[in-house]
């Protein structure tokens, strides 16, 4: 049979027959928790992310495809692979089209990303890749393979230009991420990766066009044409006992590569949460530098006559002896090609779209566009692919349903789960259940540590939800103003919700039975009637701090403090430093701190109040931390040079107020505040 004729020989050996779509964690790797998978579809997502830190433990997408063998169903589900031959659980496909293989299998080792402010976040990655492709495997060669379709014996074969490339490689790579721009809808976001890959092996065959002729005992009645074959130096020994480490350490490649890309991103009412997000980001920017075995060489194909079992691979029989002994018994000729190759990276660009529909539920349209040649026998390619992902996403759990089209003509739609941790799905197995003999199958699954990021819950206002009914029919509330009647004060009369049911006809917060002024409009702490002015400032004992001391307007009703007070504490507070990212203060603003002294006992009915602010470049609740110790510093010093704490008080406000977001407004934040008051401390 011509499986064992050198074209097919050497096709089997550089790339195995599980094949691929392209794109790795298909469906997940877009999902706002998807952590460490998302970093390497685009290493800007991890800046402003749902984690703190988020750690891999293991992941691994697997992904298979071609149009050239079909596989009963029930052999996947089942995962019986065993004893499968051709004709009894995998077939030839009866399309008449050139075969296509692909290979892409994705392990993501221990691995992390780290928030480490509000907008700067790191990464690392180990990973580990296999990636290959066959192309322009033509109809008729491709029955003469494995069971031999008799009606192509006795016939010459034109192939035109077969091609074979694999590559396996290891890297290590360090991402950072930042947010550029922000305000309070949206930001901007870029992040890049880099990294050293380590190659494993690569191999390459590529062919011009071939004529073959062969009979029915397998006899090669006609065979011509030139295959250029190529591959690392450390896969020599392969077959012949070898261990992996041998093969992996002994003349392995080695390169760099990176990653670039951002991400746009606009706020929902909830700015924790994004309602749409666009990305674009260029991965696999690089190469690998392989040391070429003394073996890659164009090799002429001159073996017209024998048979085709004599370009077997022998058990045992190195890669280094099989082509010894193809030349030596002179089937090949050869004339040799460079002593190193460069392998390329598989630089595709990626385009993403993530727009929430409807309270978590959301829609991802991803486009994973290959950068390299296809005719590049030298660079291993993912291939163009269209993908539609609509998922419901939560804290805790997302279900995702990735529907695909790759650019072979392949449709797929799949299914996943993440929980909490763990996640499972694939691009491919509800296509799959639909089809009794399938050409595509994938599967991805991982093993995280989730720590997220501290979200502190709004305030929220206090309800009476307890008196109310909600969406219901009010069978028990008689006078109808949405109070149930076991609640409602004045179940006879409507009022509203606050107060109980009861009526309130003028509207000032006190109802009608309590109030003692019912036609006016008055104060809830004078029994519904007018707030006096007991001291005849103008300023009603409502809003008058000093109700019994005639004082002015702007100071709460209370006596004016003297200008001059309130500029020497202003300049006191402005010459108030700190070391750097301490509370300690510098000795140099302690002469101020003693004029602030000074003002205290020269008005013992003062009151000071200090306010702590800093810049915006840690996390809020470090700085919210850090301006309340150095408010607390400026107060103690007060008390030790004998003001009465009850005089004080003292608060962090962290990042508030000024501009945050230039050098000078940074500055401006670093500082205390000192405000006078001369009113009593409110209860």
């Amino acid at each position: 049979m011509i499986s064992k004729s050198v074209v097919v020989v050497l096709l089997l050996t550089v790339v195995c027959r599980i094949t691929a779509f392209s794109q790795s964690f298909a469906g997940y790797g877009y999902d706002n928790y998807a952590g460490v998978n998302s970093m390497i579809l685009n290493p800007s997502s991890i800046a402003d992310s749902r984690y703190k830190v988020n750690v891999n433990i293991f992941s691994i997408s697997a992904l298979t495809g071609n149009n050239a063998y079909e596989m009963d169903r029930s052999r996947l589900f089942s995962l019986k692979f065993s004893h499968m031959n051709e004709g009894e659980g995998f077939y030839k496909s009866s399309n008449t089209a050139n075969k296509y293989f692909y290979t892409n299998v994705d392990i993501l080792g221990p691995s992390a990303t780290i928030s480490l402010t509000p907008k700067d976040a790191i990464g690392i990655t180990t990973r580990l890749r296999v990636i290959g492709n066959e192309y322009n495997l033509g109809d008729q060669l491709f029955r003469l393979t494995g069971e031999a379709n008799p009606n192509f014996y006795n016939m010459n074969v034109e192939n035109a230009s077969l091609q074979v490339k694999a590559n396996a490689f290891a890297e290590a790579g360090l991402t950072y991420a930042r947010v550029l721009w922000r305000d309070e809808k949206s930001e901007f976001k870029l992040g890049v990766t880099g990294k050293y890959v380590i190659g494993l092996g690569y191999a390459s065959m590529a062919s011009g066009p071939l004529q073959i002729e062969i009979d029915p005992t397998n006899q090669i009645l006609n065979l011509q044409g030139d295959v250029t074959a190529q591959y690392s130096a450390n896969l020599d020994n392969a077959g012949s006992g070898a261990s992996l480490s041998n093969i992996i350490n002994k003349n392995a490649g080695k390169g760099f590569g990176f990653d670039l890309g951002f991400t746009y991103e606009v706020k929902g009412a909830d700015p924790a949460i994004e309602k749409f997000r666009f990305g674009l980001a260029v991965t696999d920017i690089g190469s690998i530098n392989y040391a070429n075995s003394a073996n890659s060489k164009q090799y002429t194909l001159t073996a017209t006559g024998d048979n085709t079992q004599d370009f077997a691979k022998l058990s045992g029989e190195s890669f280094n002896d099989y082509f010894n002994r193809l030349q030596s018994t002179g089937m090949v000729t050869s004339k040799g090609t460079a002593p190193l190759t460069k392998v390329s990276l598989p630089t595709a660009l990626h385009l993403n779209l993530d727009y929430e529909i409807y309270k978590r539920l959301y829609i991802n349209g991803d486009v994973l566009l290959n950068m390299e040649s296809a005719s590049n026998p030298m660079a291993p390619n993912y291939v163009t692919t269209f993908m539609v992902t609509p998922r419901l996403e939560k804290k805790w759990v997302s279900v995702y349903s990735p529907v695909s089209y790759s650019a072979n003509g392949q449709l797929n739609w799949g299914a996943g789960v993440r929980v909490g941790p763990f996640f499972v799905g694939s691009g491919s197995v509800l296509s799959s259940l639909m089809k009794q003999r399938i050409q595509a199958a994938d599967a991805h699954m991982g093993l995280t540590i989730p720590i997220f990021q501290h979200t502190s819950s709004k305030d929220k206002k206090p309800t009476l939800a307890d008196t109310v009914y909600r969406d219901k029919k009010l069978v028990d509330d008689r006078d109808g103003d949405g109070v149930v009647d076991s609640k409602d004060q004045c179940p006879d009369s409507a009022g509203p919700i606050p107060l109980f049911g009861c009526p309130d006809d003028d509207g000032d917060g006190v109802p009608n039975y309590k109030d003692k002024c019912p036609g006016v409009k008055g104060s809830p702490n004078f029994q519904g009637c007018p707030a006096p002015d007991t001291d005849g400032d103008s300023v009603n004992d409502d809003d008058d701090r000093c109700p019994l001391v005639k004082g002015v307007k702007s100071n709460f009703g209370c006596p004016p403090i003297k200008e001059e007070y309130i500029n020497k504490v202003n300049r006191a507070a402005d010459r108030v430093f700190f070391v750097r990212a301490k509370a300690n203060i510098e000795p140099v603003s302690l002469n101020e701190l003693d004029r602030v002294v000074e003002v205290l006992e020269s008005d013992t009915t003062l009151r000071l109040r200090i306010e702590g602010y800093t810049d915006s470049e840690g996390p809020d609740a470090r700085e919210i931390a850090l301006s309340t110790r150095r408010a607390h510093s400026v107060y103690k010093y007060l008390v030790k040079k004998g003001i009465a704490p009850t005089r004080m008080d003292y608060i962090g406000y962290g990042k508030a107020k000024a501009g945050n977001e230039t050098p000078e407004g940074m500055a401006q934040n670093r500082r205390v505040e000192m405000k006078l008051m001369n009113y009593p401390k409110k209860k």
